[in-house]
């Protein structure tokens, strides 16, 4: 029995092993094929193009005509060597594309929308997957949802393709962006600071309402800031990620560094960026002020830019030069630190010039502690 088994199966197993080495060696011609087209025709370096062709689906592949028909269509529609090659880069499946069918209408819509080669190398960069996407079925019906919602300007609707994956995203997602966008004017968000949101962070506009609301909610009953101010939007970015505990934690340690409650509350209202910091951070910044500069909680209530500017890049830096300056007693009170600390670093090495004659290498110096102290 055991006998009969094995005279069974043994063919069938051979026969296995060489439709498996079949298989095998025909994936490696095929592979071939790829590779030498991308190095020969394209110019890909040989590393490049192993790396390219292992995602290009190779079944059923028996010559490179549709490749050059993609690369073709490319070229028609104004794209150079280099763009080209991008793009295969970033979405080497797209040779596989049926040229006429599939790709030439997407490439149609989006030139007639105002995507030059460099936009839409960054369209495919970030959206490699988009021409597998239906023109008809989520192309155009996304594209008009935003250039309805950023008031028919195509301009804007191409600098948000460009910024981020929105081509992406579900129908649900669409239409939570939508009730998203309809909270924020309730709030008295205008349309351009949305606009400005959905540019910078669109992840903000893809939260759920719920969630979106209660910040909002937060950010007018808590933090006190009318919906009517200009600051209201950047307190709720400034919170939007930060749990109720998260915030309670930096306004505890402010006040272990003295602060009243309406002191910080004063703050909060000028400065709502100061939330969106950890505890961490918060301390070393009170630390410098009111440790090593002296400034009270009055004074900083005042000073909105200190919270936002860095440390170790700019703050320190410049708090060495200018103690130097003021020992010698070549500054006084005009400009103070608060104010010099605000200045372009260019304007900042132009000020420090005109002292040189007496602090020789004052700008070296200077640059010289900012290497020090800035973290790599």
């Amino acid at each position: 029995m055991f006998k009969l088994f094995r005279t069974i199966v043994k063919p069938h197993f051979q026969c296995s092993i060489k439709y498996s080495s079949l298989s095998s060696s025909s994936s490696s011609i095929t592979n071939a094929i790829v590779n030498n087209y991308l190095i020969n025709s394209l110019g890909f370096p040989v590393n490049d193009a192993v790396a390219v062709s292992s995602e290009v689906p190779t079944y059923h592949l028996k010559s490179t005509a549709n490749f050059d028909l993609v690369v073709n269509l490319f070229k028609d529609y104004g794209l150079n060597s280099t763009q080209i090659k991008e793009i295969i880069s970033y979405a080497p499946k797209i040779l596989t594309c049926k040229a006429t069918k599939t790709l030439a209408p997407k490439l149609r819509f989006f030139q007639e929308l105002g995507l030059p080669g460099p936009d839409l190398v960054t369209l495919v960069r970030r959206n490699r997957y988009i021409f597998w996407k239906g023109l008809d079925t989520k192309i155009i019906p996304t594209v008009d949802f935003y250039r309805t919602l950023l008031g028919g300007c195509d301009k804007k609707v191409i600098e948000l393709i460009n910024r981020s994956k929105w081509m992406l995203v579900a129908n649900t997602t669409v239409t939570r962006i939508s009730q998203n966008i309809s909270l924020l004017k309730k709030y008295a968000v205008s349309d351009e600071m949305i606009y400005k949101t959905l540019i910078k962070d669109p992840q903000r506009m893809k939260l759920a309402p719920e969630l979106l609301e209660s910040k909002l909610q937060y950010v007018e009953e808590k933090l006190g800031i009318s919906r009517d101010l200009p600051i209201f939007i950047y307190g709720f970015f400034a919170i939007m990620y930060r749990s109720d505990e998260e915030i309670e934690n930096i306004i505890r340690v402010f006040r272990t560094f003295g602060w009243s409650d309406d002191q910080i509350n004063t703050l909060v209202k000028s400065q709502p960026y100061c939330l969106d910091r950890s505890e961490a951070y918060i301390v070393d910044k009170l630390n410098f002020f009111m440790k090593e500069l002296d400034y009270s909680p009055l004074y900083l209530m005042g000073c909105t830019s200190f919270w936002t500017l860095s440390l170790e890049k700019r703050m320190k830096p410049r708090n060495e030069v200018f103690k130097i300056l003021k020992e010698k007693e070549l500054v006084k009170d005009i400009p103070s630190f608060a104010t010099v600390v605000k200045y372009t670093e260019s304007k900042f090495l132009d000020y420090l010039k005109k002292f040189e004659c007496h602090v020789p290498n004052l700008c070296e110096t200077y640059l010289n502690s900012i290497k020090r102290l800035a973290p790599e």
